[in-house]
This record gives C-alpha cells, structure tokens and sequence, in this order.
C-alpha cells in the first residue's frame, strides 16, 4: 500500500520539532537567564517557531487527507506543545505508518 509522503513528513517533523522545543526551553533559555546571552532564545526560537508552523501545517494537510484520525491528530497536535512529547509522537506516527504498509 501506499504511504503518503507528507505522512512520513509529519513524522519527522515531530520528531525534530520536538527536539527544537526541548533545546529551546533547556539549553537556550537557561543561556538567556543565567549567562545573559539573549541571541540564543531569539536564535533557536525562531527555528522552533518556524518548525511549529511547518509541522501544524502538515497535520492539517494530513488530517483533511483522512490519513491520520481526528484523535490522533488532535494527540499529535498536544504532544507538540510538550517538551519531549514529540518522541512520543513521533513513535505513535511510525507505528501508524507501518500498519499502514502492512494493510
């Protein structure tokens, strides 16, 4: 069976995504705060920012597809707003993809 790109997209994209969330609230922030060195959040949160609307935009796509269900869209859609949550999503994708190829 097919495997739509843009669901392999999503996939990656929550897995980096995830990890720019991670690397903004602990390696950037704490340089802000503790070492005074503002460029960093603007730097990495910038990233993080266009990493966010790119994988939202993707979900979207992917869910007026009807590749993905509502709930696990909407599940997808939570863990990006939760530090190291996009492991988790990023997993629960590769799990829906590979059942998708063995249909």
């Amino acid at each position: 069976m097919h495997i739509p790109t843009s669901l392999r997209s999503l996939s990656i994209l929550a897995l980096v995504e995830g990890a720019s969330l991670v690397t903004l609230i602990g390696i950037a922030m704490p340089l802000k705060y503790f070492a005074g060195q503002p460029m960093a959040v603007s730097v990495v949160g910038m990233a993080h920012g266009l990493l966010f609307l790119w994988a939202s935009a993707t979900l979207l796509f992917v869910l007026s597809r009807g590749y993905l269900s509502p709930l696990k869209s909407a599940w997808v859609f939570a863990a990006s707003l939760i530090p190291f949550a996009g492991l988790w999503s990023h997993s629960m994708l590769v799990r829906s993809i590979q059942a998708r190829a063995q249909a």
